[in-house]
């Protein structure tokens, strides 16, 4: 009789765990708001020739947000504020950090963790900058109460140690989660890269000549592109568009693929699904900046609990995911997040958040096409789901002559290198075409000279790009004066300040 009680005990927390939900949570990198829904749902988007089947489907069979923002446009920046629930000028990741150790390798090398970790086996680095001491986040909530947890792809964060997953894992991996987390609910973070550029290089086997990166890929025809407006309209510019939007179609099968293999696991009634990207296209105005199409992302949840087949403008932040997903698995919330649980919306209870009514994204980054030592802008938007305000709050203008700055040739990486390795000619088409189609240039100069307006303000159901300021049109002083004010509570809660940043984080936590 003696071993009766812990035989009851075990059973009891066993139909505990199995009571908890499993996330599955994808992940995708630079893969900005771009589906066939969208353009049936939003004509002024300008996506044209783009057929996203899968992703149309899940949106319609989730709560689909549709003013979804990420907490920065940039790889870790844009992680950090889904761990720590924190903004990331806030958390300390305010620039990518490196996916390696320089003697240690990838996550493949030390995920799980070495347990105990020694000087010798620690993969952190923290020359790459990283998150302050002391902040918590929910993979160590989430291990702590006997989830599993699994990541792919990239971790971009550091302090590494204070990231214990379970495992890494292939993208595509989920049968392999689900057989290892055995009786224990699970989170997988699944991170899809192929809408990261150099496009060529996840298309190269639909490209018209396979061995030409600058031609055509054969699933998406350039002819059809309705080009988005803050980019050049020439015939090479339509085919990196094309590539990317070809991109897209890979992600769309792989979302149908794995939505298959859950099916299939027989745990699809007990997953939560959350789709989204980590930030938006890689490309001038896009990533990195602090403009729509950097920032604003699908956002598509469906799952044990939800009241889905709802589309939904309310305002919400990638941060609102760590309260979210802490919260479905019963586990308390962090003691400070910026970020709001989700569930009240989810749940069917209501259509918006009461207490909060804008959201807040930002940009502590630079242009890649600016010249040499400038320092990077810090920018903040607030968005009210209709409205987005930016305030240009720090920017080391370019002294010089535009020419020194912009010129054919000064693009650089995945924002406009025509280069071998990212075959991109966005950027200095912009810059030949600016006679005959000026606006391109125009806000391609703003980035790399960095000397944008002080404020901007944006109609993104006129203008989902964000190319027409309305900030100096008197019939929207009330909506300025409002976003401001809203602007001014969350940079004070977030203690923000108008200083650039260093070169390095801070390694403790702010008080």
């Amino acid at each position: 009789m003696r071993h009766a009680l812990p035989l009851i005990f075990f059973a009891f927390c066993s139909s505990l765990l199995a009571a908890k939900p499993n996330i599955l949570f994808i992940y995708v990198e630079d893969l900005g708001y771009y589906t066939s829904e969208r353009a049936a749902r939003e004509p002024n988007s300008h996506i044209a020739g783009l057929k996203t089947p899968n992703l149309d489907k899940l949106a319609a069979e989730s709560v689909n947000f549709t003013r979804a923002f990420c907490g920065q446009s940039v790889c870790s920046p844009s992680k950090s504020a889904i761990y720590s629930g924190l903004i990331p000028h806030t958390n300390g990741i305010w620039r990518n950090c490196h996916n390696h150790h320089p003697k240690l390798g990838g996550p493949e090398q030390w995920i799980p963790l070495p347990n105990p970790i020694t000087k010798a086996n620690d993969p952190t680095f923290l020359a790459a900058g990283g998150m302050h001491e002391g902040i918590p986040n929910f993979i160590q909530a989430m291990k702590a109460n006997g989830i599993y947890c699994a990541l792919s792809g990239k971790l971009h964060q550091q302090p590494a140690r204070n990231f214990p997953y379970d495992a890494f894992v292939e993208t595509s991996d989920l049968d392999a989660v689900i057989k290892a987390a055995g009786e224990k609910p699970w989170l997988f973070w699944c991170n899809p890269g192929d809408t990261h550029a150099p496009f060529w290089r996840h298309v190269q086997k639909k490209l018209t000549n396979p061995k030409d990166r600058n031609s055509a890929p054969t699933d998406v025809n350039p002819s059809i592109i309705r080009m988005l407006p803050w980019l050049p309209d020439t015939p090479a510019s339509r085919i990196d568009l094309a590539q990317y939007y070809s991109c897209i179609l890979n992600i769309d099968a792989f979302v149908g693929t794995m939505l298959k293999k859950l099916e299939a696991s027989g745990q699809s009634d007990n997953t939560i699904v959350v789709f989204t990207g980590d930030h938006g296209i890689p490309v001038a105005r896009g990533k990195t900046s602090v403009y729509p199409a950097g920032t604003h992302v699908p956002c598509y949840i469906k799952g044990p609990g939800i009241k889905t087949g709802r589309t939904l403008d309310t305002p919400i932040s990638q941060m609102d995911f760590n309260p979210t997903f802490l919260e479905a698995f019963g586990i308390a919330p962090q003691q400070v997040c910026h970020g709001k649980s989700l569930w009240p919306i989810l749940s069917g209870k209501s259509d918006t958040l009461p207490d909060r009514s804008t959201i807040l994204t930002e940009t502590n980054h630079g242009s890649s096409s600016a010249p040499k030592g400038q320092k990077p802008t810090k920018a903040r938007a607030v968005c009210d789901g209709r409205y987005y305000y930016i305030a240009n709050v720090f920017q080391d203008t370019f002294k010089g002559p535009a020419e020194q700055a912009l010129f054919i040739g000064s693009g650089s990486g995945e924002y406009g290198d025509p280069g071998p390795q990212y075959g991109i000619d966005l950027h200095d088409d912009a810059i030949r075409h600016q006679s005959d189609q000026p606006l391109p240039y125009e806000l391609l100069r703003h980035l790399c000279l960095a000397d944008a307006p002080k404020e901007e303000l944006y109609d993104l159901g006129a203008d989902p790009w964000a190319v027409e300021n309305l900030i100096d049109d008197a019939a929207h002083a009330k909506i300025v004066a409002r976003l401001r004010h809203q602007m001014t509570q969350w940079r004070t809660s977030t203690q923000d300040t108008d200083l650039p940043f260093q070169t390095t984080a801070q390694k403790k936590a702010p008080n």
